[in-house]
């Protein structure tokens, strides 16, 4: 199906080849303020720019993951940070959950922070105005199933040129010998046939299979009397407080859902909930929205990001704010809750919630996981 989008920054024309669930019901459309490339889609069903339910996130997982129930044991998924932290979480979540068992499933994400341990790969992403992916090693404790994983899932939300991926699995495939499959899972993959069949395959000594709601193909083009410029602090590169136990060096599925405890009792189960995930801390976040859901309450999620947009299409308004860990970097959260809702912001450890004002802002609840008590080993 063919669609035509009208933005400040240029014209943009998508041809979908599937959909198994409508593009209106998982994109919208907006303006980037990065030259590298002036435009977004913005999805729907991602829980980072615009709220989402849980159960709708949910169903999303569930339905990327059916290619992914046959594959061999151990599994391990990789989100890429900052965007798809919280979706790579959520596909292990369901995969966990649906075939073998917690034990068979191990996460990890990318993330921006520089920690005190074993770097196993550094790269850029090619249209991005972010600074390095980085994967560090895994904890010890999860070091022999890693290393002898059998399927690497590899998430993102969306796939354009598939460059990002492919520098990742190629470093990872010299980490994992026992690797048998390569996923590239994802909302939306707007690679063509050639480019899945020949480029990327010939980068790899395992071709890779998909996973995804929409496939298609875009073109765009630019409006020339649109400039855009980077706006605020992006990079930050000294060492930060930052936990072992939310994904950037691992995890095992199912040992977050019985530590999170929904603050129910400050809440009233009249007017809507928000909770809103920052920065890469966007898996846990929504485990705890979903329980909220689960029990009655009117939910939606979303998280904090270091992506500056413009307003307008599927931007309605932005706030911004220096970051949680107080690096100083420049952060967004798009699309805020109403005034009359109840917000929730999630932190990884104490410090987060006093290094901005992010909860002042919004009028929210800090909650902060447990269990910090210590740096990232190396």
């Amino acid at each position: 199906m063919r669609y035509e989008i009208d933005l400040a920054c240029g014209r943009l024309s998508i041809d979908t080849t599937k959909e198994a669930l409508p593009l209106e019901e998982l994109l919208g459309f907006a303006t980037r303020r990065n030259p590298k490339r002036g435009f977004l889609f913005v999805s729907k069903v991602l829980g980072k720019h615009v709220p989402c339910r849980p159960s709708r996130m949910r169903a999303i997982y569930d339905l990327l993951i059916e290619p992914l129930c046959a594959m061999p044991t151990p599994i391990l998924v990789m989100g890429m940070a900052e965007t798809a932290t919280g979706l790579g979480g959520g596909i292990a979540d369901s995969l966990a959950a649906q075939r073998a068992g917690a034990d068979s499933v191990i996460y990890q994400h990318t993330t921006r922070h520089t920690v005190p341990a074993t770097e196993l790969a550094r790269f850029d992403e090619v249209h991005s105005h972010a600074p390095d992916h980085i994967v560090y090693a895994p904890q010890p404790v999860l070091a022999h199933d890693y290393h002898n994983a059998q399927t690497l899932v590899l998430v993102d939300d969306e796939i354009t040129t598939g460059r990002t991926l492919t520098r990742l699995a190629e470093t990872m495939i010299r980490h994992l010998p026992r690797l048998q499959h390569i996923v590239f899972a994802s909302i939306v993959n707007w690679l063509d046939a050639d480019a899945r069949t020949s480029a990327i395959a010939q980068r790899l000594r395992l071709s890779p299979s998909f996973a995804n709601v929409l496939e298609g193909g875009f073109s765009f083009v630019r409006n020339p009397r649109f400039h855009a410029e980077l706006p605020g602090q992006l990079t930050a590169q000294r060492e930060v407080e930052v936990r072992a136990d939310i994904g950037r060096r691992g995890l095992r599925m199912g040992c977050w859902e019985h530590k999170l405890v929904p603050p129910t009792a400050a809440l009233d189960r009249q007017r809507p909930v928000y909770v809103i995930g920052t920065g890469e801390l966007g898996y846990q976040p929504f485990l705890l929205a979903e329980q909220l859901e689960r029990q009655g309450f009117d939910v939606y999620y979303q998280s904090s990001t270091r992506s500056p947009i413009a307003p307008g299409g599927a931007i309605a308004s932005s706030i911004s704010f220096e970051d949680e860990h107080g690096e100083g970097v420049t952060s967004y959260l798009h699309n805020p809750p109403p005034t009359t809702a109840q917000v929730l912001v999630v932190y990884e450890a104490p410090h987060c919630a006093y290094n901005h004002t992010l909860s002042e802002q919004l009028n929210a609840i800090p909650v902060i996981l447990p269990g910090f008590d210590r740096r990232v080993s190396a």
